[in-house]
Formats: C-alpha cells, sequence, structure tokens
C-alpha cells in the first residue's frame, strides 16, 4: 500500500509535468483561458462541468451551452491537486 508521502509525491509530479501544457511545441493542447502563472492542462475537460453548482465563473448561452471560457478553476494547480486526491 502507498503511504501518503509517495502518493503526495506522485501528485506533485503529475502537475508539474502538466503545467503549461499549452507551450510545449507538439502539444495538442492550446492557451484556453487567460489566467497569470502556470495553467495546469490535465483537466483540459472540466469534471465539474455537468454540475450547475459548479463553483465556478460560467455562463449559459441563448443555445444553452455552459460558456466557462471565463473559469480557471479547473486549471489551478491546488484544484487539481484536491480533485486527484479525492480520487484517490
Amino acid at each position: 500500500m502507498m503511504t501518503n508521502h509517495y502518493i503526495d509525491y506522485h501528485i506533485r509530479r503529475v502537475i508539474k509535468s502538466t503545467n503549461d501544457l499549452w507551450k510545449q511545441p507538439d502539444s495538442i493542447c492550446h492557451k484556453c483561458h487567460h489566467m497569470e502563472g502556470e495553467m495546469n492542462c490535465l483537466l483540459c475537460f472540466c469534471p465539474k462541468y455537468e454540475d450547475v453548482d459548479c463553483g465556478g465563473h460560467f455562463k449559459i448561452l441563448k443555445n444553452g451551452v455552459k460558456d466557462c471560457s471565463g473559469c480557471n478553476i479547473p486549471h489551478e494547480p491546488v484544484f487539481v491537486e484536491e480533485y486527484l486526491r479525492r480520487l484517490l
């Protein structure tokens, strides 16, 4: 069984390796949001997209589509770390 120390270590490695993927020359990622500092690209599609009370900054377009372009929450390393911990 993995101890918390190993889990913490691996979570930090995953976050570090997925920060600013959009900057890599061979990446399929693009900078979808304007934000200061590192943008984490692991959760490209927000795991809370379907939640009405996701806590993010979104608007519903006239066609009914949820527009999350004003939300950076799933790209913040702190959110990604908390999300991964819940999964484990």
